[in-house]
């Protein structure tokens, strides 16, 4: 009987494994620079052509290899960074597999040159598919320069999965500006087509590696942030809330020198930040935690990014609090979001389930006119077990909950100054954000004046009417149906009702073309996006170009949309790209429209007399569900006169 079980030619296994390593340009990067900084090189320069596909050189001055070391490096599992077993559990390099320049080497044309300080010339290989073709000596300073031409050239099933050029190069540089913000001391260079694109001082100021790799305008709305407790030492820089990207791009964390992706880390990030964001988004935090390489394992995924903690709970305090404690000792919570725009915290589960739903007009009418809502503050950090319920920074504010019948379960929470420096900026729309309620007409001085003096005088006989009483802090409407008392948020009812506006017209939103173009500043990953989906942003209403590497001309933007919204715009559709990939249609269109419904709705601060406020009212209850802005938020909150006489202890 024969056997059926194979033993693979070496050749064969070596471009499974190299598989496994090299998954893009990118993953060659990393692993040639982290050899670069194992080295002890203070400057590292990179280079690239064609997103990587064609060419990649990585060059350092560190201390170079010996003749004999640069033909072992290309064996597998030949490495210098470890010797014996016992030394896995402690590992203070970057690499130790010994597995990257061999697996590299596999997959592409390779060129080595190496030089110690003590030898008068440097080793020079050259290498297909692994295997040294010639070697001699050359001329070069001391260090190691790395040369990767056409990778995967004999793994074409491989190659044909590689992105666009400009997809790659977008990676490669995300990936180099990780490694310059773990290796602030390392002066790192990165060219890209000739162009040279990143450049560090390498003067171990993590805040200057910032200013170098972001600019100084984000260098000044950052905070340090430091801990050192049990043998954990955490620093970094964390910005303020208003400082968001629509990507985790401007979140990086580092353990022991070295770019991770822990859950935990960046659960512990979400929850510091949760319930201060303005918008979506994903604030800038920069965390460098120094620990006993003992108590983390490294050995668990081919890219080392992948980390496993010994005490989970230890490292999730120490984030949450240590950020926690950074923004508030800097400045009050009032100051630090004085540069909020208003927009409701996106709602991601409440927009998935109802967006296809709400743009084919099949969504019912809520039943007894209602939903569960709810005005809680947020919840507390649940991911992580004793995480610690609320701070002094955004501590709940919900009063009792109020059971009633028809609108389900509902709280309500005070309404303060303090909430209105948070999250509502004072400014006053222009004209034609607001024309729908807004009349030219000078406001009917009589009617104000009776309403004044009799507040319950109303026009209506109608029980089922609504009938506004008034406005609370330029942001509440107080009104009355039948025996009910309701309060509803003018921002969300007036967004709801441009929301369902916009769901009426065509399936392309209608553009407008501007007068002289607009130009905007993008960044890399984003400027990908905008030029890989064009028809995208199309069918949406915009139309542009590329004026340079990472700045858009705009020509043509969705009706309705002001000037100075546009940026904002096309930067939470971008969000919504990296958060979903490849996003259906409709949740892109929805995630525009409630954009566009929002900023040209009125604000908190906005003074409405009583016939603008019963316009909105009457407007808001002919929409599909008066009852939850486009984001998710509440918009009415009910009392019954049971729950007053409740809250009154009347009863």
């Amino acid at each position: 009987m024969s056997s059926i079980i194979n033993v693979l030619d070496e050749k064969t296994r070596n471009k499974i494994a190299a598989g496994e390593v090299v998954e893009r340009p990118a993953s060659c990067i990393k692993e040639l620079v982290e050899n670069a900084i194992d080295a002890s090189a203070s400057a590292i320069e990179i280079e690239i052509a064609d997103g990587g596909q064609s060419y990649m050189r990585i060059t350092d001055n560190g201390s170079g290899m010996s003749a004999e070391d640069a033909h072992k490096c290309i064996i597998r599992h030949a490495t210098s960074k470890i010797s014996t077993v016992e030394d896995i559990f402690a590992i203070s390099s970057l690499g130790f597999r010994g597995e990257a320049v061999p697996s590299i080497a596999a997959v592409s044309h390779m060129q080595i040159t190496t030089r110690r300080p003590e030898d008068d010339f440097a080793t020079h290989l050259i290498l297909e598919g692994g295997t040294i073709s010639s070697e001699d000596q050359a001329g070069a300073p001391v260090g190691t320069t790395m040369e990767v031409s056409d990778l995967f050239y004999n793994t074409p099933a491989r190659r044909k999965f590689m992105k666009s050029e400009r997809t790659e190069s977008s990676k490669i540089s995300e990936m180099i500006t990780k490694l310059a913000l773990a290796q602030p001391a390392i002066q790192f260079t990165f060219t890209n087509n000739g162009r040279t694109s990143l450049h560090t001082g390498g003067s171990g100021d993590l805040k200057d590696t910032i200013a170098n790799i972001y600019g100084a305008d984000l260098a000044r709305e950052i905070f340090s942030i430091t801990y050192d407790s049990e043998g954990l030492r955490i620093e970094g820089y964390v910005g303020k809330p208003s400082v968001l990207k629509s990507s985790r791009a401007w979140q990086t964390c580092i353990v022991n020198h070295r770019i991770v992706h822990n859950p935990v880390m960046f659960k512990a990030v979400e929850n510091a930040y949760h319930a201060m964001l303005p918008k979506a988004g994903y604030p800038f935090v920069m965390l460098h935690l120094h620990t006993d390489p003992g108590a983390i394992d490294v050995n668990v995924h081919p890219s080392k990014t992948e980390i496993k903690f010994a005490d989970e709970q230890v490292i999730y305090r120490a984030i949450y609090h240590s950020i926690i404690s950074a923004l508030v000792a800097q400045e009050t919570p009032e100051n630090i979001a004085t540069t909020m725009d208003l927009q409701p915290r996106q709602v991601r589960h409440i927009e998935a389930a109802e967006t296809e739903l709400e743009l084919r007009g099949q969504s019912e009418r809520p039943q007894a006119e209602a939903q569960v809502l709810s005005f809680e503050a947020g919840p507390a950090p649940h991911s992580v077990p004793d995480a610690p319920a609320e701070t002094g920074f955004y501590s709940q504010q919900s009063a009792d909950r109020i059971k009633n019948d028809s609108l389900g379960e509902s709280s309500s929470r005070p309404y303060s100054a303090a909430q209105t420096d948070l999250h509502t900026p004072l400014a006053v729309p222009t004209a034609s954000q607001t024309a729908q309620f807004h009349q030219a007409l000078a406001q009917n001085e009589e009617e104000a004046a009776v309403q004044k003096d009799h507040p319950g005088i109303t026009f209506e006989g109608d029980e089922d009417v609504f009938i506004p009483l008034g406005e609370v802090a330029d942001c509440f409407i107080i009104a009355k149906k039948g025996q009910d008392l309701y309060i509803i948020d003018q921002h969300a009812a007036h967004e709801r009702v441009r929301y369902d506006r916009f769901c009426q017209r065509v399936e392309r939103m209608p553009g407008q073309q501007l007068l002289t173009a607009e130009f905007i500043e993008m960044d890399a990953e984003d400027m990908t996006l905008l030029a890989e989906r064009k028809d995208v942003f199309a069918d949406l209403g915009y139309t542009y170009s590329e004026a340079g590497p990472t700045t858009l001309r705009i020509e043509e933007v969705p009706c309705d949309l002001q000037t100075s919204d546009i940026a904002g715009s096309i930067r939470d559709i971008c969000q919504a790209l990296h958060e979903n990939g490849t996003p259906d249609k409709a949740v892109l269109r929805h995630r525009s429209l409630a954009y566009l419904s929002c900023h040209g709705a009125i604000k908190a601060g906005d003074t409405l007399n009583i016939r603008q406020m019963k316009q909105l009212l009457e407007e808001l209850f002919h929409t599909e569900k008066p009852y939850v802005c486009p984001h998710g938020r509440p918009i009415i909150v009910r009392f019954t006169p049971d729950e007053l006489a409740k809250l009154f202890k009347r009863t």
